[in-house]
């Protein structure tokens, strides 16, 4: 697997704050919770940040048949609630296979009115809108759910996506709506894809996250409708589920894209302690914090609840409190969080990612064939690696790109390539979707390492 988030058990500063909002602020990225009308306890605001509606946003609560809405008054609730205490909202969600209500079997007319509705309805009074829920199948297959919405999807040339310009995607089309009215309304509203098992590179095995790739694909090809990404980390032992190495890593992938990422539903099973839900659970929340904390534009972090006892995993014990109906205690999961928080984003070791600068300065097109360049992010002990490949004065119809690895450096994983070799001379290629290149434009394909990896020079062969 990728390279592991290292996390610092050192004490915070003496002038350590003492609640989470507070230290995560300090750090620079909002720390919330999802929450219900019937549990806006004083802790709410005390502690976090930014809210989500568990529930009140979705559409079963306040969509209609025609895409107008009904029943809001628990996310009016939430909403003002979140403004009295100074908090961020993240409205979820618009476009979800579940929990639809009236708009099941809608047309796509009807959810880009929903979609409008919605948004118009609190304004820049939500800071993100949760647009697509979950549209990608479980069991790491990379795919596109096959319910509803996603039935409406039409791969028009039949190579395989949803991204060509006569194909039909939902993905596509709702944020396009969306983006269509936050620009129209001038609102501040930021647009999101949410989903779970993404979180990391790999999945248990080593076996590589086809569902973390797939959703990168959507991402890099929507990147002007689509402005953050969800890690939703409802991490358990389920071979998908669990808490990897390489966290850190994907997640600053996709920052690369330059959108924000969030963890946006975590909790944490307490299988992945043995059932410890002490020192054992705590040490998988530092992980998780560290992990985020690391990426500059790892933004906001969210637990799903307040405590164990009203969670919906309520069994598994994966939250910071025990106790209930608005009294809590601590548990040692909230101290480790607090104490990461509180260690901000600069600890003393291991050293965080650099910017992203390239190993080779960008160049012009080639008259023929093609070039690369990299951009390379480096920690210690493992770096992942971007590849730009452009097309010269003339389209390509496929291309090679060869890297030569320093001594040490071997390759753990790549995406939207096909690899040959993982030391010395490393040959990458396209794959089905992205060999053909017109002029003057470019693809990128990227793979994660261990060791160290710098002055890279590839050399780009076109087919």
């Amino acid at each position: 697997m990728g390279s592991a988030v290292v996390v610092q058990s050192s004490a915070p500063a003496a002038a350590a704050e003492t609640t989470l909002r507070a230290a995560a602020a300090k750090a620079g990225l909002f720390f919330g919770v999802a929450a219900s009308p019937n549990r806006l306890y004083p802790i709410v605001g005390q502690e976090f940040s930014q809210l989500t509606p568990e529930n009140d946003m979705k559409p079963d609560r306040i969509a209609t048949s025609s895409g107008g809405l009904q029943n809001t008054s628990g996310a009016d609730t939430l909403v003002n609630h979140a403004q009295s205490n100074n908090m961020l909202v993240r409205g979820h969600t618009l476009v979800w296979h579940s929990q639809a209500g009236a708009l099941q079997g809608a047309s796509q007319a009807t959810l880009n009115t929903f979609i409008g509705n919605a948004i118009n309805r609190w304004g820049s009074r939500i800071a993100y809108w949760d647009v697509v829920n979950e549209a990608l199948e479980d069991n790491n297959t990379g795919r596109r759910r096959n319910q509803w919405p996603h039935t409406m999807n039409r791969d028009a040339n039949g190579d395989g996506d949803f991204f060509d310009a006569g194909d039909t995607d939902v993905i596509r089309d709702s944020f396009i709506r969306a983006k269509q009215v936050v620009q129209a309304g001038g609102l501040t509203t930021k647009l999101c894809i949410n989903d779970y098992d993404v979180d990391g590179l790999t999945v248990q095995g080593g076996t590589p996250n086809r569902k973390a790739n797939a959703l990168y694909d959507i991402v890099r090809n929507y990147r002007q409708y689509i402005d953050c990404v969800g890690f939703q980390a409802h991490f358990n032992d389920n071979p998908n589920s669990i808490i990897t190495d390489d966290l850190q890593a994907n997640i600053q992938r996709f920052a690369d894209l330059g959108v924000e990422v969030h963890i946006t539903e975590l909790d944490i099973d307490d299988d992945l302690s043995n059932n410890d839900i002490g020192a054992g659970q705590a040490e998988n929340y530092r992980k998780v914090v560290r992990a985020c904390l690391n990426v500059a534009q790892c933004t906001g972090i969210t637990v799903w609840g307040i405590s164990d006892s009203e969670s919906w995993r309520s069994s598994e014990r994966g939250l910071l409190f025990t106790g209930g109906n608005g009294s809590y205690q601590k548990k040692a999961a909230y101290h480790a969080v607090l104490d990461e928080l509180n260690k901000g984003r600069n600890p003393t070791t291991p050293p965080t990612t650099p910017p992203v600068t390239p190993s080779v300065p960008p160049t012009t097109p080639p008259a023929t064939g093609c070039s690369a360049t990299v951009s390379l992010n480096s920690w210690t002990g493992g770096f992942v690696a971007t590849v730009r490949v452009t097309a010269g004065t003339a389209p390509i119809s496929g291309w090679s790109v060869q890297l030569t690895l320093p001594s040490g450096a071997t390759v753990t994983n790549a995406w939207n390539a096909n690899r040959s070799g993982s030391s010395g001379t490393v040959q990458f290629s396209n794959v089905s979707y992205n060999g053909s290149v017109n002029a003057g434009q470019s693809t990128e394909f990227g793979f994660q390492g261990v060791g160290t990896a710098t002055g890279l020079t590839p050399v780009c062969s076109a087919a």
